[in-house]
Order: structure tokens, then sequence, then C-alpha cells
């Protein structure tokens, strides 16, 4: 897992480096966008599979180096003057630690969906593979009369006309001839003789018979438009009810991925999160469900997370492909930080830091607390925002 840090305003990066094993972390930026946003490079490469997980003793073990790359170990007490300067200094600043929970996945169409016919015939007219059919569009066509795309939940199941019994279905009906612009009339879930009366002017519009009737399979109901994946039969074929027409998918994209159980409450529907795309660009997104928990092929509990594009023209015409999903943790708000390899190991334990001002260098002890983006926690005497403190030269 790697960590990213955007200082606030005014303030300098001193990041963790490209290593994937580093726990990712942010401090967001002082407009309060949290260093979001299409168009930031995200750092971590295409490794295995799996969440990349950093914990806090590597960050303290980074710490024991940085004491080694200068040569010394530090003291409770002030240096006496004279103390040559560190070989680099960065500053300390203030704000949100976060970490970061990356687990990888699939970006694709959703909705994967056979569109069954309902009419005897044959077939005159499909829609070619990837083109998208929206409400009130012509989906396929049998004897050379469309069968037409609504939207609903609830499946086309028997025919439409007058004194037919009130249900779901006719309100759907209903629902999509007013969204055309087919009015005066009522949505409820009956078929009255303005609903029959509307259904004609449908009909004309569509060069179908103006009966006021809608035979089983004239229109297909979908949750949403439909994307054409492929058609199983081809013009001319026998049009047989029963028999597969289309292959279709939903037309908006969605990221499938699998976030370890440990990380579920990072994962909650609604929560947002950043999608890395293969070109390192980053997306915000939205998680839209959370399934069950269960085993993946490791063997290991994880919880199926499906998350929705905020910005699907972000993506532009990919159609599918791996992508990084970023869940982020606050482990620390509104604190001061340094770079992990400013802490210098005491002998007694606990850990201080090089404060260099007018060119004079004092040593003060710190408490740490949490770590992210290759930063720590820091409090003690001297500590502010913005002044400098030693780190070594890597």
């Amino acid at each position: 897992m790697r960590e990213v840090v955007e200082p606030v305003e005014g303030a300098e990066e001193h990041g963790a480096g490209d290593d994937p094993a580093v726990t990712v972390g942010r401090t967001p930026g002082a407009d309060g966008s949290g260093g979001r946003g299409r168009g930031r490079r995200g750092g971590g490469g295409r490794g295995r599979r799996g969440l990349l997980v950093a914990v806090a003793v590597a960050v303290v073990a980074a710490a024991v180096g940085a004491g080694l790359l200068y040569g010394r170990t530090g003291t409770e007490r002030e240096p006496a003057s004279g103390e040559p300067l560190p070989p680099a200094t960065e500053k300390a600043v203030r704000g949100d630690l976060v970490s970061e929970v990356r687990s990888f996945g699939t970006l694709q169409f959703s909705g994967d969906r056979r569109v069954t016919n309902r009419i005897a015939g044959t077939f005159t007219w499909l829609p070619a593979a990837s083109s998208v059919v929206e409400r009130g569009e012509r989906l396929y066509a049998v004897d050379d009369r469309p069968v037409v795309l609504m939207r609903g939940d609830l499946p086309a199941w028997r025919e439409f006309r007058a004194r037919m019994k009130d249900g779901k279905d006719v309100r759907m009906l209903e629902e999509n001839l007013a969204a055309l612009g087919y009015t005066d009339f009522t949505v409820d879930e009956e078929f009255s003789r303005k609903t029959e009366a509307a259904l004609k002017r449908w009909q004309k519009n569509n060069g179908l018979p103006q009966s006021g009737k809608l035979e089983l399979g004239r229109v297909v109901f979908a949750p949403g438009d439909l994307r054409i994946k492929k058609s199983a039969v081809r013009a001319g074929d026998a049009a047989v009810p029963g028999g597969e027409v289309l292959r279709a998918g939903g037309s908006r994209q969605r990221v499938s991925t699998q976030v370890p159980l440990e990380a579920q409450e990072l994962a909650l529907e609604g929560a947002s999160v950043e999608i890395e795309l293969p070109d390192g660009d980053r997306t915000d997104g939205t998680v839209a469900s959370v399934g069950q928990q269960r085993l993946n092929e490791q063997g290991k509990k994880v919880v199926p997370v499906t998350v929705r594009l905020d910005s699907p023209g972000d993506v532009g015409k990919l159609p599918s492909a791996d992508v990084t999903v970023v869940l982020r943790k606050v482990e620390a708000k509104n604190v001061y930080s340094v770079p992990v390899t400013a802490l210098l190991p005491l002998p007694d334990g606990g850990f201080a830091v090089q404060i260099v001002e007018g060119g004079q260098v004092r040593r003060v002890k710190v408490r740490t607390g949490a770590f992210a983006d290759g930063r720590a926690e820091v409090s003690g005497p001297g500590i502010t925002e913005g002044v400098r403190v030693g780190v070594p030269r890597l």
C-alpha cells in the first residue's frame, strides 16, 4: 500500500517514494478538496491482485534507519553549540493524516441480460454491437415493425388493453408514455380510456396499427438504457417466441472489487472512494452496493463491493479495464506531522527531531501518534506549522 501527502498551502511535500508496500495516506489541501479528482497521478504499481497494507512497525523501522543515516542517535538533552546542520530539511505541516486501502477491481458495463423475443415472424432489423438503445427507441424489428425499449423493473407478461386488471405493469406503461410526451391521462395502475387514446397516438408515431392494444412482446421493459453486446440471431432468421435475440448490458459502467473483511468499515454504501485508472489518473466514485462476505480464491474473507462512477466521462470510451479502488481512512485529524525520516531514536526510548532555525540546530524530544504517507504525527516543544526539521539526504 502506498502513501501520498498533499500538505496544506505553503507547505512542501516529502513522499514515501514509490514503494507499493508503504501505507498510503494523505494530508488534504487547505481548500478542503482532499486532493481528490481527475488528473492527479496515483502511485503504486500493478503488482499481484490483493490488498497492499503496511503497518506502523515498518514506519518506525524506517525512523531507526534514518538515525543510522544521520550517523548518530538522538539524546534528550539539547546538543552543544556548533552541532553541524543536517543534510536536508523538510517542513512540519498541519492537517489530517489519511491512510489508504487499495483493492484491485474491474471496470465494466453492468447489468448483463438476455433479451427474449415474444413475437412470431421474421427478424428484419437488429442493432449493432456496442450501440446504446434508449427509452422509446427500436430494440429490434419483427416483420418490419419495431419492438421498443421502455423503462421498468417488471418484465412484460401480458397484453395491454381496455378493461384489463389494474397492475404495476400498467403504471410502468403509463410512466413511459408520459415520459415520451404522450399525456392527458393520470399515471396510475388503471388502463383507462385516456390511456388507450395515448397508446394509439404512440402506435401511430411508431408505425404500428392504432388498435389501442399492445400485444405481449411489443415492448421490452428494462431498468435503464441497454448497451448491445451481441445479437443471437440475424436479419432474415425466423422469430420464434421464447428465443434469445440479444445479449445486452447496462449503459453505465461500474467497478466490481473485493474488499478484505477487516477493511469493510471503509466500504459502506454511499462511501466516497477513488478509482485509479490504467493510465495512473484517478476519478471519484461512490460505493453503490455491498454484498455478503465470502471466501476469495486464496481462501481469505472478502466483501464484494460495487462502485459507480461519479464522472463517467473520465473513463471516456474505455469498455472494460483493470483498475484500483482506493478507500480512505482518517488516522488523525488536524495534527502536526513530519517525515518519518526526521525521527531520531533516543537511547532511553522514544524519538527526537532536529529543529533548524536561523542556521542553528536544536534537538527536542517529541511524542509520536499516527503514521501515514511516510509521515508521523508529532507534538512537542517548538513543533509548529512550517518549522523545519532535519532529514537525511536519501
